[in-house]
């Protein structure tokens, strides 16, 4: 997408264009885009996108957060930059670190603090 945004950008090729945010706008409206959480997982498992492998890797989220940024600077649209920052904001609330690292995918142990909190268990700490 944005080998095509750039190209639209330097020629004008309004197809480029078109290619580009049609891509986008697919993504971000199928079972690849958590629409609830944030964040792309890395695949969906059905031929209509609408499954998600529920996956979610740092790699192809920050990937995907620069695209969308990109169509946004180029197009102006809103609905790119809202696909922008919500999916920083799930990065930032579910891989980065404590000590302000980023991890590759959630990490299993926020994951269980968040379940036991959703389900009404009390944890204890330590």
């Amino acid at each position: 997408m944005r080998l095509l945004l750039r190209h639209h950008q330097r020629t004008g090729d309004a197809d480029a264009l078109r290619m580009a945010t049609l891509t986008l706008e697919k993504m971000a409206a199928a079972g690849l885009y958590d629409q609830l959480a944030g964040g792309f997982h890395r695949y969906s498992t059905d031929a209509q996108w609408l499954v998600p492998h529920f996956e979610k890797m740092l790699y192809d989220n920050a990937l995907l957060v620069v695209a969308y940024a990109e169509a946004f600077q180029v197009t102006g649209r809103a609905d790119f930059a809202r696909v922008a920052r919500e999916t920083c904001d799930y990065v930032l609330r579910e891989m980065t670190d404590a000590a302000g690292g980023f991890h590759s995918r959630p990490t299993p142990i926020r994951k269980a603090k968040k379940d036991a909190s959703s389900s009404g268990a009390r944890t204890r700490s330590a």
